[in-house]
């Protein structure tokens, strides 16, 4: 079904049968298949190309498109997509945009805590109270600490920090006697809340004969900006 050339009508002509079939009819059938194909009343398959496009405020971020699909927005002046059946708006990266890299707040404990352990029980070896910045920041929690082992001691020594009293990681690592020891134990928190917050760290062993003891280290805090 193809387009065909409108007629040009001058005064006192009266359309007949053949006018209104060929000049309109067909040309509205042609219309009607919206095919597209760049011919003469089908328009073009293909976009001219875009100077720009201008995105009204959206306001808030908009239902999620559907499966297949990817929504473009502008949200509080921030081009945005959103992806699929439920995904999360997702700001979009601009040439201007920059990330902030810098270290923040340390805060340090060394100590020689002298603490004996071996009976399966922890011990607190330092103890920091500190307030993350929390948005754009991570916190590097980090307790480093020696041991010795005394008398026949042999069985697993453990090392762990604490975030607010709950224990987040724990290392530990075989001993027997007459060998020195090293624990190492890190996390990181992403966006911790901006409140004060205690972070520790405490030692313990599981095992028979005499304990054996962390004899020296510490314990720090390091925030980073990352954005």
């Amino acid at each position: 079904m193809a387009w065909t050339p409108p007629k040009t009508w001058a005064d006192g002509d009266i359309p007949d049968a053949d006018d209104l079939n060929t000049h309109i009819k067909a040309n509205l059938d042609a219309l009607s298949t919206h095919a597209h194909s760049g011919a003469a009343g089908d328009g073009s398959a293909a976009l001219a190309p875009i100077t720009t496009v201008t995105f009204v405020n959206q306001g808030s971020t908009p239902a999620a498109p559907g499966s297949s699909k990817v929504n473009i927005f502008s949200e509080s002046e921030t081009l945005k997509v959103r992806e699929g059946a439920s995904g999360a708006a997702v700001a979009i990266s601009l040439a201007n945009h920059t990330h902030t890299i810098a270290e923040g707040t340390l805060t340090i404990t060394e100590n020689y805590p002298d603490n004996t352990t071996g009976n399966d029980t922890y011990e607190e070896m330092a103890t920091n109270t500190f307030t993350p910045q929390g948005a754009k920041y991570v916190t590097v929690h980090t307790a480093i600490y020696a041991t010795t082992v005394n008398g026949t001691f042999s069985g697993t020594g453990y090392l762990r920090l604490l975030k607010a009293g709950v224990q987040t990681v724990v290392r530990s690592k075989s001993i027997s006697t007459g060998n020195s020891y090293g624990f190492v134990a890190t996390d990181v928190y992403i966006e911790p809340t901006a409140s004060s917050t205690t972070f520790s760290c405490e030692g313990k062993a599981d095992g028979s004969g005499l304990p054996f003891q962390f004899r020296g280290g510490g314990q720090s805090i390091q925030e980073v900006r990352c954005e």
